[in-house]
């Protein structure tokens, strides 16, 4: 459903947090206090038009962004961090946030790099936005409340269309790429048929190529932080946009039941990444510039699958499965119960459930106490009692000292 705009920000209100409206009627005030022109942009004007809940601000000053903001900030006790390069301010207070940005210019030396900008008036600031969706404005200063949609914007929402604004956008920025789909697939939108050509001659030429590995990763972490990333994921894997970021990255191992409880994003990191191969996952990790966190589910995911063949075999014990599973990532083992099959499903499902928090009774000081030796045999007899507690040979903390006993016995 597309609303009729409401002839001021208040009407924006009604699908926000309360915390938000009170952020934004603290800018209108500010901004009105300086003699400086500031606007409401972007995500939150087009989901207030298409009546969806407003969860974040972005503001465009003409003028200093900043320097509104440490007002803001100031006024509200909140922490403020300024991006001086191009005149952005971020203002957190009470677990929300706003996002002041000075309007500008920007135009790009290179594909893929990032742009150099020059301060401008807001109808610069919406000609350099990623799609006419997000390039429309709510007046918060002046004399009129009239929306501002230079680009047609209304006209795409009503149409359910994701279009660029000029040609040269993929090319400019090609993290856009992965962007409309994101956004296609939340709204459920279609790409309009000129931005899905220009796409796709995008990715012809390698655009992605271009983009450091860092703000590519940024992207797919927001993309996995969609309430459903699926319908995204496939639509990306349609066009030929995850084989671009590896060649052997594919969804269609992935069910239609991963997207129903949506579980943390490093979970669909490792649904992602389970054709790779290890050699192809150290690969994939440093293209992306993977941290330690994403590194690990990368890693691990690749471990995991290498190990399938001995998961697959029949009567393992609870010591074995234990063995060839633990230690590995979460997500990782997330992500196996839900693609494994047969004997390897049924074993994941009780390693999770059951096997991985099994702990033998004994502790390292009951062990001193019983004659073992300090130092490495410790940790090796309580590994032992552990593996002897999962297959039944032991029960009771008696059958743990008996064991222990004997094995102290036999090593002296």
């Amino acid at each position: 459903m597309l609303t009729a705009p409401d002839a001021s920000p208040v009407g924006i209100f009604l699908n926000a947090d309360p915390r938000l409206a009170d952020l934004l009627c603290q800018v209108q005030a500010l901004a009105g206090k300086s003699g400086v022109s500031a606007y409401l942009v972007g995500g939150p004007v087009r989901d207030h038009l298409l009546d969806l809940p407003v969860n974040d601000l972005d503001i465009s000053v003409v003028g200093n962004a900043p320097a509104l903001a440490a007002r803001l900030a100031e006024s509200t006790g909140g922490r403020l961090t300024v991006h001086p390069r191009f005149g952005t301010a971020t203002v957190a207070v009470q677990g929300v946030a706003v996002d002041l940005v000075t309007a500008r210019r920007e135009t790009y030396r290179t594909p893929g790099a990032l742009p150099d900008v020059q301060a401008g008036d807001i109808f610069d600031d919406l000609a350099r936005r990623d799609f006419t969706v997000n390039a429309m404005a709510l007046p918060l200063t002046g004399d009129t409340a009239t929306p501002l949609d230079p680009h047609g914007g209304r006209s795409d929402l009503r149409d359910r269309v994701i279009r660029i604004l000029h040609p040269a956008s993929f090319r400019d920025d090609p993290t856009r790429i992965i962007r409309a789909i994101r956004y296609a697939a939340r709204l459920d939108f279609q790409l309009a048929g000129d931005t899905r050509t220009e796409l796709k001659a995008a990715l012809d030429a390698s655009a992605l190529s271009t983009v450091s590995g860092d703000r590519l990763r940024h992207e797919l972490d927001r993309l996995s932080r969609e309430s459903n990333p699926l319908p995204a994921l496939r639509q990306a894997d349609e066009l030929g946009v995850l084989t671009a970021l590896h060649p052997a990255l594919s969804v269609g191992h992935i069910p239609a039941a991963a997207g129903k409880d949506s579980p943390e994003p490093l979970f669909w990191l490792a649904l992602l990444v389970w054709p790779l191969s290890a050699s192809q996952s150290t690969a994939f990790a440093a293209r992306i510039n993977a941290p330690a966190e994403w590194s690990r589910v990368i890693a691990d995911t690749a471990r995991l699958v290498g190990r399938l063949p001995q998961l697959d075999e029949p009567n393992l014990s609870p010591s074995r499965v234990c063995a060839l599973l633990d230690g590995l990532a979460p997500e990782t083992l997330a992500a196996a119960r839900m693609l494994g099959s047969g004997s390897t499903a049924a074993y994941i499902r009780r390693y999770l459930e059951t096997w991985w928090s099994v702990a033998p009774i004994l502790r390292g000081t009951d062990l001193l106490e019983l004659g073992v030796a300090p130092g490495p045999a410790i940790g090796e007899t309580l590994r032992a009692l552990r593996k002897a507690r999962l297959d039944g040979i032991t029960q009771t903390r008696q059958d743990e000292e008996d064991l222990a006993r004997q094995w102290s016995s036999a090593s002296n």
